[in-house]
């Protein structure tokens, strides 16, 4: 990509405030001319320069509104960093509607923030919701609450819907600039299991593989690699996401996990996300993180990561046995350390390591 540094002038917040007091202009910006470069999320790989367009970020928008309504008036709370696909996205839904982008105060607890600026839309990861409803703030104002950055713990649906709270959950990347899928308004607890269907200008299918395929005008423009630019989309302009999943008879897709995260362990595959989601649906888990090490007998065997409400992990083996084979019950489970987190995800990578180290003892 050309940078043209020369021709980039620099303004202040305080005079761009000054300006627009005074005058306003309409500006005509072309969908195809470039708007963004923002990093994926990395949690399986080295992260990777994303290029967005302006018609990707405003097809995006669309989408979303006509998913989930928003009109003058309205506050989305602004709780995702700005350097993360889901975060910028806030910006363009609301500019297309009128709405009020919600800035929180520093220092203040997510459900303060809610409640003390009058938020009626907030995008929540799971982290942030678990932690949300362990608060005592009056959420009565909320309107829709947007999760992403990946499946929502059946667990943690289960409280939210029993809190009032209007759940939407979804499938996103980063090269699709933000959602491809999300539950409609009201949808059911079974409906919340799910991803959601496929919303306005984008497209989703299934490989003979189970990878997930995405297209459509919010597919990203390329990954920048100094001066060029890569999109890798097949023949057909299907991009590729090594994300597994399948899509029922009525359109909701169900996400079972990274391709990249598939390991043999005697033999047998073992997903990591279908223990994680065994475990998350145990009393007292938040979030879990399966990952392999090395083994002599069987060549992999998982090991678990929990983060639970009341500390320390238990053994947590026995309460597995009626809904895994054993092959697929973690050897040991470990407390959740939060440094190994990157971004909104996981740091898969960090773990593994971490989970060679304890298991030599290193």
């Amino acid at each position: 990509l050309q940078m043209a540094r020369a021709d980039l002038h620099e303004l202040r917040p305080e005079a761009l405030l000054e300006v627009t007091r005074h005058r306003t202009e309409p500006t005509d910006i072309p969908l195809e001319r470039s708007a963004t470069i923002i990093f994926t999320s990395g949690s399986t790989g080295v992260p990777k320069a994303a290029l967005h367009t302006y018609g990707n970020h405003y097809h995006s928008a669309l989408g979303s509104n006509a998913n989930i309504p928003l009109r003058p008036g309205d506050r989305w709370l602004h709780s995702l960093p700005l350097y993360h696909v889901g975060g910028l996205s806030i910006l363009f839904r609301c500019l297309l509607t009128g709405a009020t982008v919600a800035l929180p105060q520093p220092g203040t607890s997510l459900g303060s923030n809610i409640a003390g600026l009058g938020a009626t839309h907030v995008s929540l990861v799971s982290t942030q919701l678990s932690r949300l409803l362990r608060e005592d703030a009056d959420l009565g104002g909320l309107e829709a609450v947007l999760m992403g950055g990946g499946p929502v713990p059946p667990s943690l649906v289960d409280e939210a819907l029993a809190r009032g709270l209007p759940l939407h959950t979804s499938y996103g990347l980063t090269e699709m600039s933000s959602q491809v899928t999300t539950t409609w308004p009201g949808a059911s607890l079974e409906e919340l299991r799910t991803a959601g269907r496929v919303l306005p200008n984008r497209e989703v299918s299934i490989s003979e593989e189970g990878d997930i395929l995405v297209r459509g005008e919010t597919l990203f423009a390329g990954y920048a690699e100094g001066e060029k630019l890569d999109r890798p989309v097949d023949a057909e302009g299907w991009f590729h996401t090594r994300d597994l999943g399948e899509i029922d008879e009525s359109g909701y897709l169900r996400v079972g996990g990274r391709m990249d995260n598939l390991f043999i362990s005697g033999g047998e595959n073992v997903q990591p996300e279908e223990i994680e989601e065994a475990l998350c649906r145990l009393e007292g888990i938040d979030e879990a993180v399966v990952v392999p090490v090395p083994d002599e007998e069987f060549g992999a065997r998982p090991v678990a990561f929990v983060r639970m409400d009341d500390g320390e992990p238990r053994d947590l083996a026995r309460e597995l046995e009626p809904v895994l084979p054993r092959f697929k019950i973690p050897i040991s489970f470990h407390p959740w350390p939060e440094e190994a987190r990157r971004g909104m995800k996981a740091d898969r990578a960090a773990l593994r390591e971490r989970a060679r180290r304890l298991r030599s003892g290193a």
